[in-house]
């Protein structure tokens, strides 16, 4: 009988299933769990990044860790690098729009040392929460700690200078010698002034009132003039080297004037005598030409009635300026309506010098008292009136900054001829410029064309070099009153431009240099190049450019680089020198002159008497090279061992101290120089110093491992003077070559090397007293020089002198047990009346040195050879038996003799 078939219903969901439900649940868990701890980006953008490592530099705040650089990339301009850094997500609260960044570096400097702790650990990035409720994933970095907060417990006040002096951030700020406060921040204004940030510590916030005067007490002050002599003024060493602000509150202030509060404003003056307190007053003048803030006086019959304190330019039309003067109080009755005050000025002309004190000190203010009511606002005269024309011509007008020394009839001229003068001077209607009417004669009137050219030529123009010496003078007129010169571009082809019509105007420039940099049309035609330097030196433009002292270009301007740290300079090769250029050539500074001076005689380099009084630039080619192209930039070297050494190999020196090393100090080999010292810097640690040194790339086999390099400098004892050029040409480093792989880091010896360290025999002589030996001191046997002293100390006991003797390994030998040592110093002299009298001595060296004198006896009192180490007794004076003795010993005579000891 069959059996009936049963079918079973299958699971629908079978059990293999959980391990995917599972691993889907932990890949939740995982992707939740990372995005509860995910880190936060953002980017921060510094100028540079060094210092900073990828994956190592942190971003701290207080010290804990909040963040971790990931990545650093250079910004599309080039300008700078963005870092991207991965914030801890405990640190979302604190990245807000105002938050501050900045790098924390080492920094050691003249008056300051920061930031050791990155020494170990590297340099890492510090920040500062802001207070913004706008959050924010991009910053800018800050290149230093920003200032403290405005609502930091003390005082908070505003400074406002012309210059920054030599302040910087963390300069002190003190009172009656007391430090109060210190600069936390400085920034330039839009006004072009200097505004400080200064914080006053708590508990001297009371010394600082609205009367409070701020004077900048950074190095040291020098003032004066050949009338009133000279001041020397300096605050503390802290001022001195790192900068510094002081600040007091004049006696009849102090109770008048209310205590400062936050964010007050005060100026901050150049020095104490520009913060002294008087009477104020100001003087609108129609131009500030000679007024010197600080130095122009006011004067009344000769006595120094006050002085100008600050000038700035008026907001008005003819943007003339005010002078802010400091009366004496002594004075003060003159501040009335009725003074008048006016500027006195040298005046030179045909007919003489007038108010020749003012050549001598300056321009300078006077004033003639006058009556009415209380004023301390006044206007000065104006000046000269216009001159009526006195030939027939055509009148034109030129437009200028300011008129310079340009006077009414000083003369135009053309090619040094005379051909018109000036006969007005006035302000332009919009007060924005000076309008000089000009009037050339008629027979001229053709010279004056549409593209003529206009500048000043008041004063003389010096042109000098060692083989010549030019002056440029255009008129003796122009040099007593000043004048205008004119000149016609040439024009391509040989088309001129037309005659000008009658009124027309034409630009004056300050110069003919400034005429060319504004008409290319004037300047040269030839090879523009470019150079870059750390700064300027005294090079200006028109300075030479010089190849073998021949001038064969100039200077044609310069400008800051991009970063500010550097500058740009543009030179002209004139075209015939061009092809004197090319792709090997180097240029170097020749401002000045180098004198190099020894026993063999004194080497003077310099360029042109120009190059030496304003600068100039030099260069040469040491290969082939290429052509270069117009544009073309080079570096421009300090000077020419600099420029000639750049592609030498560079060495690293480290000394115990500089003691004389300085840069430029030679190396030499074999008394050939071979380099020189660059600079010199403080070693990491602070414990020394290290020399960078540049060398010729042909003398590196002589740096290897085992290479010595020893200071050579004079030594003068009485048995003579060794390296005696040292004493006028400085030391040197001098190279002993060595074996080994190639090196470039050494240590300067600190014990000159024993020249015949390697033999010999060294024993040690105790006497009571050394008398006037002293190392180097010569010994002998039978006048016969075998040794010589290396040094002198006391035994262990103080009880003696030890003496040090090493007899030459030739004449080892001589030396036994029984072996007897005197002191053969100065001369010996026996003798009476009648009998005569004899003088002895070892040689003139041991007479003025100072000597040891030996002598061996024979047979059994000789004894053995003498060791090394061994002690003997050194005699005051010998015995007369001892001159007797005369054994028989056997010298190694294979043994060569060093020569005579050389200090390094």
């Amino acid at each position: 009988m069959e059996q009936p078939t049963v079918i079973l219903k299958k699971c629908s969901l079978s059990p293999i299933w959980i391990l995917p439900l599972i691993a889907l649940g932990i890949g939740g868990w995982l992707l939740y769990s990372s995005y509860r701890d995910a880190g936060i980006k953002c980017t921060i953008h510094f100028d540079n990044a060094e210092g900073v490592t990828v994956d190592k530099t942190e971003v701290r705040y207080k010290g804990v860790a909040m963040g971790l650089v990931k990545d650093v990339t250079v910004d599309k301009n080039l300008q700078g690098v963005n870092l991207l850094v991965m914030m801890k997500r405990k640190a979302r609260s604190s990245l807000v729009a105002d938050s501050k960044f900045w790098i924390v570096r080492p920094e050691i400097s003249a008056g300051r040392v920061s930031g050791l702790g990155t020494l170990l650990s590297g340099s890492y990035i510090a920040m500062r929460p802001g207070t913004s409720t706008v959050a924010a994933t991009h910053f800018q970095g800050l290149s230093g700690p920003p200032a403290l907060s405005p609502h930091a417990p003390g005082l908070n006040i505003i400074l406002k200078a012309d210059a920054l002096f030599s302040l910087q951030r963390g300069s002190p700020v003190y009172s009656r010698n007391l430090k109060i406060g210190e600069v936390q921040d400085y920034h330039l204004a839009r006004d072009n002034s200097i505004v400080i940030a200064v914080h006053i510590r708590p508990k001297f916030s009371r010394l600082i009132r609205t009367g409070t005067r701020f004077w900048n007490s950074s190095g040291i002050s020098i003032e004066g003039n050949l009338q009133s002599g000279f001041n020397l003024r300096t605050a503390s060493l802290a001022a001195l080297i790192y900068g510094g602000i002081s600040c007091g509150t004049p006696a009849s202030l102090r109770a008048s004037s209310p205590q400062a509060i936050n964010g007050q404003s005060f100026a901050l003056y150049r020095d104490f005598d520009a913060a002294q307190y008087g009477l104020s007053m100001t003087l609108k003048l129609v131009s500030g030409n000679g007024i010197i803030e600080g130095k122009t006086r006011v004067m009344y019959q000769g006595i120094k009635a006050g002085v100008v304190k600050k000038i700035t330019i008026n907001n008005d039309k003819i943007h003339s300026v005010t002078a802010e003067i400091l009366l004496d109080p002594r004075v003060g009755d003159i501040l009335r309506e009725g003074t008048r005050f006016w500027v006195i000025r040298p005046r030179i002309s045909i007919d003489g010098i007038r108010n020749l004190d003012a050549i001598l000190f300056g321009p300078y203010i006077s004033f003639q008292p006058g009556n009415g009511a209380f004023r301390n606002h006044f206007t000065a005269r104006s000046g000269p009136m216009p001159r009526p024309a006195r030939r027939p011509g055509r009148h034109y007008t030129l437009v200028a900054k300011n008129g310079g020394s340009l006077e009414v009839g000083s003369p135009v001229l053309y090619k040094k001829m005379v051909v018109g003068e000036i006969n007005t001077l006035s302000l332009a209607a919009d007060g924005e410029s000076l309008r000089a009417g000009i009037l050339v004669y008629d027979n001229f009137t053709h010279l004056v064309r549409k593209d003529s050219v206009f500048w000043d030529v008041s004063g003389i123009s010096v042109d000098a070099g060692l083989s010549h010496f030019k002056l440029n003078i255009a008129s003796v007129k122009s040099i007593l009153d000043g004048g205008v010169a004119l000149v016609n571009p040439a024009a391509p082809g040989r088309r001129r431009a037309a005659p000008a019509a009658a009124g027309a105007r034409f630009k004056l420039f300050a110069s003919y240099a400034a005429a060319v940099k504004a008409r290319p049309g004037l300047r040269p035609r030839g090879l523009a190049l470019r150079l870059t330097a750390a700064s300027s030196h005294s090079l200006q433009t028109g300075s030479p450019v010089l190849f073998k002292n021949i001038t064969v270009g100039e200077v044609t301007g310069f400008e800051l680089n991009r970063d500010h740290r550097g500058i740009l300079l543009d030179i002209l090769i004139y075209r015939k020198y061009a092809g004197l250029v090319r792709s090997s050539t180097r240029f170097y500074n020749c401002s000045g002159f180098a004198i190099n001076m020894g026993l063999g005689g004194v080497d003077v380099r310099a360029g042109s008497l120009k190059s030496v009084v304003a600068g100039g630039i030099s260069f040469f080619t040491p290969g082939p090279g290429t052509k270069v192209k117009p544009g073309r930039e080079f570096v421009l070297y300090g000077d020419y061992d600099t420029a000639r050494l750049n592609d030498g190999l560079h060495l690293t020196i480290h000394l115990d101290r500089a003691a004389g090393v300085r840069a430029k100090t030679p190396v030499k080999f074999k008394g050939v120089e071979i380099g020189l010292v660059e600079k010199l810097r403080f070693s990491p640690d602070m414990r020394g110093v290290i020399a960078d040194c540049l060398v010729r790339k042909e003398t590196a086999a002589l740096f290897r491992d085992h290479s010595r390099l020893a200071l050579v400098r004079p030594k003068i004892s009485l048995s003579g003077i060794q390296h005696l050029e040292t004493i006028v040409t400085g030391l040197y480093i001098n190279v002993i070559p060595g074996t080994g792989n190639r090196c470039t880091d050494f240590t300067i010896l600190s014990v000159p090397p024993d020249p015949d360290a390697a033999g010999g025999l060294n024993i040690v002589l105790e006497t009571p007293r050394p008398g006037s030996l002293g190392e180097n001191s010569p010994v002998y046997y039978r006048q016969v020089q075998v040794g010589r002293v290396t040094g002198i100390g006391l035994s262990p006991t103080a009880r003696k002198v030890w003496v040090r003797v090493k007899i030459y390994a030739a004449d080892a030998a001589l030396v036994h047990k029984g072996t007897k040592f005197w002191l053969v110093s100065g001369i010996k002299m026996s003798g009476g009346l009648f009998s005569g009298f004899t003088i002895d001595s070892e040689s003139i060296e041991s007479i003025v040195a100072g000597g040891i004198a030996l002598a061996t006896p024979a047979g059994k009192e000789m004894g053995a050879r003498a060791e090394n180490g061994d002690h003997f007794v050194l005699r005051a004076k010998s015995e007369s038996s001892w001159l007797d003795w005369s054994p028989e010993i056997r010298l190694d005579t294979g043994t060569a003799k060093p020569a005579s000891p050389q200090p390094w």
